[in-house]
């Protein structure tokens, strides 16, 4: 073949390539190295659109991000192979809907301005989208900078919305700017704009961070999780209810007594650690199993350490009434240094599936001790984390220390730890997470870490930290999702302007045609 036939042919295939890649670096958004895709895949996607006819995209993008995202599901949520791809295809139909308007209203060598639907309706849809969403804001393109501090502190202002703006606006202008590449220095203008746009958000995060001096008085906290041997009874049994066996009366006594031992465990860890000087203290979520009639006594003995340690103490526990159709209570209880119960939490958000099924109603709002003498304490429970709106309303307000027990698993871990620091920043209340399988963390309201644990890594899980508490004012905290909103209003005006005059075209060429408007067709 010779080189002249080879550079007919490139552009052929090139397209398909970018599609490939594209679909190739989705599969990377829930990793640690996840910081270029964020950037690439966007622009590699809408390469391929752009060159094609607009149904061939469509169907290219479907497919593609179909297979891509759920081959990636398999790890991130345990279920039905067929439950995964469903899923997957859910989120791959809107995707391709997004790329579709992309180049039916904008298309191929547009104006600058054009550069500017595609992100707009990407944050709206990912916005809306989360608003009735069970599993909330997991898949938002912005949490695949949680590697880029710098780039984390635009969230304070514009919540994940305007990251994923500008994530995708790049992928816009980069094809812009290629669909014009024959202008030359024609070009220069609209990409010092998005350029200049960049420069101004890094610059905004590194002045953040450098002038962020502490957020208040640093308090001693520990995180526990008991696991290993002690635990191996009690995660046995909650295997066999996840996977939906009934259990008998004997099979119900055996779980609740390998629970009480891991109980045991916690309460011994929590006691050490208020003598080495804690005085906050977190348990991980549902590491303390017991049946209903139990939780009494539990709760007894964990408010007289407190009282005689002189300690808060974050009780996490799973309650199960076994009769009940609603058999979990998944509760995370504050108790304070005289012993009494602050507030009482009951997860809000649990996990779509079984946990969804057999959990009691949750608690309505984010609960908020004021003044308690180690910071404005309040708490939720892992999934809990990952809706931002739960965090804005007026009973969080004030929010300096948010305590978050939570239980993952390795395939999320990483990925769901580096979301909850979002709620951190956005909020800029300091943060406390503790987690059984996953990555426990303690972290300022700029997303700095002051402590960080890896279950998978350690057999003493205790997080140790000296985190200060306090409270750093956030432009998002008074704004809201003000930026999605107004993300979602401009795509759908963008839309309906593209309508009307998509119709009036048709209404002139009919006229032109036959002297009378086809029928259907007006105004």
């Amino acid at each position: 073949m010779s080189g002249e036939e080879g550079s007919r042919r490139l552009p052929v295939f090139l397209p398909w390539l970018a599609l490939v890649g594209g679909a190739g670096m989705s599969m990377l958004l829930n990793s640690r190295g996840s910081l270029l895709p964020g950037w690439w895949m966007g622009a590699l996607l809408l390469f391929f659109v752009r060159q094609q006819r607009p149904g061939v995209g469509f169907a290219g993008i479907l497919c593609v991000s179909t297979l891509a995202t759920g081959l990636m599901n398999l790890e991130v949520f345990p279920g039905s192979v067929a439950g995964n791809f469903g899923m997957a295809l859910g989120g791959a139909l809107f995707l391709a809907l997004v790329f579709l308007a992309d180049r039916l209203i904008v298309g191929p060598r547009a104006s600058f301005a054009g550069t500017l639907f595609l992100p707009a309706a990407m944050t709206g849809l990912e916005f809306f989208s989360s608003v009735g969403n069970p599993f909330g804001t997991w898949g938002s393109l912005a949490y695949t900078q949680a590697g880029a501090p710098v780039l984390v502190q635009l969230v304070s202002v514009t919540g994940l919305w305007g990251l994923t703006f500008v994530l995708v606006w790049f992928a816009s202008v980069a094809n812009w700017a290629f669909e014009h590449r024959e202008e030359g220095r024609r070009v220069l203008p609209g990409v010092a704009v998005f350029a200049g746009v960049l420069g101004v958000i890094l610059a905004f995060g590194a002045l953040r961070l450098a002038g962020a001096g502490s957020v208040g008085e640093r308090v001693q906290v520990a995180g526990i999780t008991v696991a290993g041997e002690v635990a191996a009874g009690r995660e046995a049994g909650l295997s066999r209810l996840l996977q939906g066996e009934a259990l008998g009366s004997e099979d119900w006594r055996a779980f609740a007594e390998a629970s009480g031992a891991v109980n045991e465990e916690l309460l011994r860890l929590s006691e050490r650690e208020a003598e080495r000087g804690a005085k906050l203290i977190l348990w991980s979520e549902g590491n303390a199993v017991v049946l209903d009639e139990q939780l009494p006594a539990l709760l007894s003995k964990g408010s007289t350490l407190a009282r005689e340690r002189g300690v808060w103490l974050g009780m996490a526990v799973a309650s199960f009434a076994p009769s009940a159709e609603r058999m979990l209570r998944n509760e995370l209880i504050l108790v304070g240094p005289e012993g009494n119960v602050a507030w009482r939490y009951v997860k809000a958000r649990p996990v779509p599936g079984w946990e969804a099924d057999h959990s009691i109603p949750g608690s309505s709002e984010v609960p908020v001790l004021h003044d308690s003498g180690v910071g404005n304490l309040g708490g939720a429970i892992c999934f809990d984390g990952d809706f931002p709106a739960d965090f804005v309303g007026p009973a969080a307000r004030g929010l300096e220390l948010l305590l978050l027990p939570a239980s993952d698993w390795r395939a999320i871990s990483s990925l769901h730890m580096r979301q909850a620091v979002f709620r951190a920043v956005e909020q800029g209340f300091s943060m406390l997470r503790q987690a059984n399988q996953g990555l426990s963390v303690a972290v300022d309201g700029y997303g700095r870490v002051y402590g960080e644990l890896d279950h998978f890594t350690t057999e003493d899980r205790v997080l140790r930290a000296e985190l200060p508490v306090g409270q750093v004012p956030t432009l998002y905290a008074r704004m809201g999702d003000s930026v999605g909103i107004l993300s979602g209003l401009v795509t759908l005006g963008w839309v309906g302007q593209a309508a009307v005059r998509g119709l009036a075209r048709r209404w002139r060429a009919a006229r032109r045609g036959n002297g009378r408007p086809v029928e259907g067709v007006g105004f």
